[in-house]
């Protein structure tokens, strides 16, 4: 079994009054929810991350977390990194966000958070009021995107669309009416549709979604239509010099 070992979060007041007791549920719900997304930021490091378990103590207030040494060295030398370049630009777009919201809490509460662990007990980064961590505004690139999923929900007052996606689980695409009503009833049936919006750069999660067309989706595999296809396509394809870079500079994108 792997040596285990921990990570600290003091957090204190500037009248140092501050103890478990006044720490509301939400917040030490919030915090939980904010270490294990700066550990594990993406949703397969999440579904793969080991047993953490927690504890709250006095000295202000202590959250602490137990789990395998290999990640108290990664915390370790991520907030190491952050305090040595005064700056989180280097970190991916939810770590960043995470410490964001450190320092903003310690702005509008005047609190102060120190980042310690059982590899180095002493504070390796703080943030309160005066430091100056503020996420970097995440990079969008706006295009035309081919969805495809079941349909679970139509309508609203808002008129909108709910898809279930296999790469980017549940999403709103807002519509018209004249669109929503068109045609045969969609809902629990498996379908295309071609939106407009913007996709993050940092993440890829889409945003601003609006639909333009639904398109009739059949997900049979029918490999003599894909040998005609490309056999179709085969002269086209053999004059462009970079494949590759033509597909990624494509302006629709298949998500």
């Amino acid at each position: 079994m792997e040596e285990q070992g921990y990570i600290e979060v003091r957090v204190s007041s500037r009248d140092g009054s501050l103890s478990p007791n006044d720490v509301d549920i939400n917040d030490i719900r919030g915090l939980i929810s904010d270490v294990e997304t700066f550990l594990f930021p993406t949703k397969e490091e999440k579904r793969l991350r080991p047993q953490i378990s927690y504890d709250i103590e006095n000295g202000s207030v202590k959250h602490r977390f137990f789990l395998p040494i290999s990640f108290v060295i990664l915390f370790n030398g991520l907030t190491s990194e952050i305090n040595s370049r005064r700056s989180i630009d280097f970190l991916d777009q939810k770590r960043q966000e995470v410490i964001d919201r450190f320092q903003q809490r310690a702005i509008k509460d005047g609190y102060t958070f120190e980042f310690s662990n059982s590899i180095s007990v002493n504070p390796i980064l703080t943030v309160n009021h005066q430091t100056e961590f503020a996420a970097v505004e995440p990079q969008f690139v706006e295009s035309e995107f081919y969805l495809y999923g079941e349909i679970f929900q139509e309508g609203g007052k808002s008129p909108n669309i709910h898809i279930s996606t296999s790469r980017h689980g549940n999403l709103t695409v807002s519509a018209t009416k004249e669109q929503i009503i068109a045609g045969e009833k969609r809902t629990y049936k498996p379908y295309g549709i071609k939106v407009s919006g913007k996709k993050s750069l940092a993440d890829g999660k889409l945003t601003d979604l609006k639909l333009i067309e639904f398109i009739d989706y059949r997900p049979a595999f029918d490999r003599s239509l894909l040998a005609k296809v490309i056999e179709r396509a085969k002269p086209r394809l053999s004059r462009i010099k970079n494949v590759d870079k033509w597909i990624e500079e494509m302006k629709a994108e298949e998500v």
